[in-house]
């Protein structure tokens, strides 16, 4: 039998089912991300996160 978990909720310090997880294939895709974005490509999507919906990019 297989535990449901409300990943939002349970998983905020790290995911509670270790290998178990059903969103493991995510989290190589985010970590895969993280590690080829670099670090002011990362902060110009922060900031970009704030910004009106009609706001012109910085692009």
């Amino acid at each position: 039998m297989s535990r449901q978990v409300n990943c939002k909720e349970e998983c905020t310090n790290g995911c509670v089912l270790g290998d178990q997880c059903p969103h493991l294939e995510y989290l190589a895709k985010a970590r895969k991300f993280l590690a080829e974005t670099s670090i002011d490509k990362l902060i110009e999507i922060s900031d970009s996160r704030f910004l009106p919906p009609d706001a012109p990019s910085s692009n």
